[in-house]
């Protein structure tokens, strides 16, 4: 069912409150993603380097780059999250434990959606011809060529890992969206005071 969204700030609100609980979410979980390197004792910063490594970046920029883009990113999907829970009344976050619930299956559907074969059909090849070709663009060292081989063998314990923390990062999206929103909602009806 769709219903408009007739708040005072309007849709540009709704992307603020969007853009910030996106951000205060990837904030959250930057070194939960950090911890990944950890857990497969590997340097720090060597998942994000999966990211800027196909972008033809090397070194600690290419670090950089992967966290700029998972930053960019959460911003975005908090953005998406938000205008989508406004306009539709059967998401609209009125209570935080519903945008805890509503953030946790944000969080599985972008994992399923957009890391995973992201992940394991264009990040992970690209990644794989990098470092097995002899003329590539992009200057590796050997401790670091050796630590992305590691990241690659582990890269069921990687997704596991990742399914994990996008279902966080979307609890703390719908924890942080229904916040900054309990005002918007104070007097909108409730089921049972959930829906």
């Amino acid at each position: 069912m769709s219903s408009k969204n007739s708040d005072s700030e309007g849709l540009f609100g709704t992307i603020k409150v969007g853009f910030g609980a996106g951000l205060v979410a990837g904030c959250a979980l930057f070194s939960s993603f950090l911890s990944i390197d950890q857990q497969l004792n590997i340097p720090h910063g060597t998942f994000y380097k999966t990211i800027g490594i196909p972008m033809g970046v090397e070194g600690f920029g290419a670090v950089l780059i992967g966290l700029l883009m998972h930053i960019t990113v959460a911003a975005l999907i908090g953005i998406a999250f938000n205008i989508s829970a406004s306009y539709w009344r059967t998401f609209r976050i009125v209570t935080v434990p519903k945008g805890i619930l509503t953030g946790a299956v944000t969080g599985a559907i972008v994992f399923s959606l957009a890391f995973l074969p992201l992940h394991t059909m264009v990040m992970m090849p690209i990644l794989e011809t990098t470092l097995s070709s002899t003329d590539s663009v992009v200057s590796i060292l050997p401790e670091e060529k050796e630590a992305l081989l590691e990241l690659i063998k582990g890269n069921d314990f990687v997704l596991w890992y990742s399914a994990m923390l996008h279902v966080l990062f979307g609890s703390v999206l719908g924890l942080m969206s229904g916040f900054l929103l309990h005002d918007r909602y104070r007097n909108v009806p409730r089921i049972r005071s959930f829906w």
